[in-house]
């Protein structure tokens, strides 16, 4: 195979157009052609994250929005609600635990969605917050946000959620889902280069924004907001980042939102039934809740042996995280696959599986 298939699950490729666009001059983050910049692309943010709510630029991963969310709207010794699917969903508890937050874990096995009635038993007047990953890119299985959001609507609880493999691959309605945090990051659905995060925040989030005894600066919200009015950023942005998104957005409204959501669940199902006629598996315990974003595959004791297989024929995936390095890998349909690609996966796949069989 002459040309490489990308099908990371982040960072993911990077369209032609996406590089081009960061090929300018250097300009200043306190200028009016880097206001401009910064309010084009959250006001085209916002219509994926479906608000009306601000879009904070920051110049993090997703792991940095994630503290940042607990820095600025949470306490010592608060009570929050995580349950933890996989790597990403513990890390989030774990961050929490280092804050000194009173942590009311809800697991389940690698491989389940989130269980909304076993996490709501959970939920009571004191707890301060549900953090939930929309999309647990560790195992390949999504959470059903918009029933959470549905359960925790009158509750005291702020509604957060880590969507950083998820956004633009799948739907979001913050407003409508009554979300009070999302956030995610520019190297995902977004085709990007790593480097930014965006988060959004709810009017009912603001209010425990103000009582926040955490000390912070870099990720001070608060500060955000005055620097927010003048489409500006606290500190320095990786500026040639914000210009690739701002591309990358371009490029998805172009395409349109609805067949871009068409395009990721299309993609997704055509690896779904390949990896069935080969005899292989899906790591996700029910198909109806399988990332659509990511699929992970369940080869026990091989994945490594895979991995390194496709690579040879020009096929870049990725191996398993954590526990599961030996015996899942997983393959990225977000951003700029198609369905050339995905074909050229299966194919590459199928002989790969011939020969170690």
């Amino acid at each position: 195979m002459e040309k490489k298939v990308y099908m990371m699950v982040g960072p993911t490729t990077i369209p032609q157009r996406v590089l081009n666009a960061m090929n300018v001059e250097s300009f200043s983050h306190r200028t009016d052609k880097y206001s401009a910049l910064q309010e084009k692309v959250t006001t085209n943010l916002k219509k994926i994250f479906n608000t009306e709510n601000e879009v904070f630029v920051l110049t993090s991963s997703g792991t940095g929005a994630m503290e940042a969310t607990i820095q600025n709207c949470f306490s010592a010794g608060d009570e929050v609600v995580v349950p933890t699917i996989g790597k990403f969903s513990d890390q989030y508890a774990h961050m929490c635990e280092l804050y000194g937050l009173n942590v009311i874990r809800v697991p389940f096995e690698n491989g389940e969605t989130a269980d909304i009635n076993k996490v709501m038993e959970k939920v009571t007047p004191k707890t301060r917050g549900v953090f939930v990953v929309h999309n647990e890119s560790a195992t390949g299985v999504f959470n059903d946000i918009e029933a959470f959001g549905k359960a925790l609507k009158d509750t005291n609880a702020l509604f957060v959620v880590d969507s950083v493999s998820g956004l633009g691959g799948l739907e979001v309605k913050m407003d409508e889902w009554n979300i009070d945090i999302i956030f995610t990051s520019s190297q995902k659905a977004l085709m990007a280069p790593p480097g930014l995060a965006f988060l959004a925040i709810s009017d009912k989030a603001w209010a425990y924004v103000e009582e926040s005894k955490f000390p912070k600066y870099y990720f001070d919200f608060k500060l955000a907001r005055e620097h927010n009015k003048k489409n500006q950023t606290l500190v320095t942005p990786t500026i040639y980042t914000l210009l690739a998104v701002n591309e990358s957005l371009n490029i998805m409204f172009e395409e349109g939102l609805d067949n871009i959501y068409k395009r990721h669940e299309e993609n997704t199902q055509m690896i779904i039934e390949g990896v069935k006629r080969l005899g292989l598996a899906l790591f996700a315990k029910d198909e109806k809740f399988a990332s659509k974003t990511l699929t992970a595959i369940y080869v026990p004791g091989k994945s490594k042996e895979i991995v390194k297989a496709l690579g040879e024929r020009g096929v870049i995936v990725n191996g398993g995280i954590g526990a599961l390095a030996e015996d899942v890998f997983r393959v990225g349909t977000m951003g700029y696959v198609s369905k050339n690609d995905v074909l050229l996966f299966l194919n590459a796949l199928e002989d790969v599986v011939s020969k170690i069989n």
